[in-house]
């Protein structure tokens, strides 16, 4: 990792205890140079405890890597999929500030939006409209610039097992094909869709439908296990842990892209989450 500075948006965060106005006004600065705005949650902080926003500060910049800070747009796009899930209002029109400001499309938003209802639920749903109804309505599409890094494409049809979709009704055609596509694309077949398969497979043929289909219109196809990766580490899902990174490293995803979803659930659920990644995905991730 190149050279971290000890200033992080104005703050000098290697030293905790002493906060300047100074200071204050640099972060204040930064935040509305970068369309950002002012944060409740680090406002709250600035006036009764500059010091844990220093901390936290000072730990923001370690959950990924270089490439990911060159990149900035997939972080953000990140944080819209996991504040939907979450319904948190706030946090959704904060982060659609923040992507475009880093080159968001129009469309990579609503490809976001539609990978997150999987797992919103309505609240998701409900929060979303709420934020991002009345931006989309008016959105405007910065300059053309480089939003991803290198080799993430956007891929038609990325994720297509060759059920037939023209049918609710899961025939055994359709098992087969999605099982195969499992062992040849994964290496392995999730627990759930074995378990699926055999007592509800309707529902595992309309869950893949939305699956395969929620990245629609220009979101790269490393979008989704890097959505979804990160997804299953802050909730815990051992098994989407593994199922995402086996997807990850199918669509061609480096370990650091990896690490980089994985060391941002740390963000909302902790440190402690990673010990559920070394026991699902650990053998994986030190290839």
């Amino acid at each position: 990792m190149s050279h971290i500075s000890q200033i992080q948006d104005g703050l000098d965060v290697s030293n905790p205890d002493v906060t300047t106005a100074e200071e204050i006004a640099a972060f204040h600065a930064e935040y509305e140079r970068t369309k950002k705005g002012r944060l409740d949650s680090f406002e709250f902080w600035i006036e009764f405890r500059p010091d844990v926003l220093k901390r936290h500060k000072a730990r923001s910049r370690h959950f990924f890597g270089d490439e990911a800070a060159q990149f900035p747009l997939p972080v953000q796009l990140l944080a819209i999929h996991q504040y939907t899930v979450e319904a948190f209002h706030g946090g959704i029109g904060y982060e659609f500030r923040l992507a475009r400001h880093n080159g968001a499309r129009r469309s990579d938003l609503l490809d976001v939006l539609s990978v997150a209802f999987i797992h919103s639920g309505h609240a998701g749903m409900y929060a979303a409209r709420a934020e991002a109804s009345e931006v989309l309505r008016t959105y405007e599409d910065p300059p053309e610039a480089e939003r991803f890094p290198p080799g993430w494409e956007f891929e038609p049809r990325a994720f297509d097992s060759g059920m037939d979709y023209s049918s609710r009704v899961a025939s055994p055609e359709d098992i087969a094909s999605l099982m195969t596509w499992y062992e040849r694309t994964l290496g392995e077949v999730p627990r759930s869709a074995r378990f699926l398969a055999r007592h509800r497979p309707n529902l595992l043929k309309a869950y893949r439908n939305r699956y395969e289909h929620a990245i629609r219109d220009s979101l790269p196809k490393q979008m989704l296990p890097y959505l979804l990766l990160n997804h299953s580490v802050v909730r815990g899902h051992a098994d989407g842990i593994r199922e995402h990174v086996l997807l990850g490293r199918a669509v061609g995803m480096t370990t650091e892209q990896l690490l980089d979803s994985i060391g941002l659930a740390v963000l909302f659920a902790g440190s402690e989450v990673v010990g559920l990644v070394e026991d699902a995905a650990g053998d994986l991730l030190d290839l």
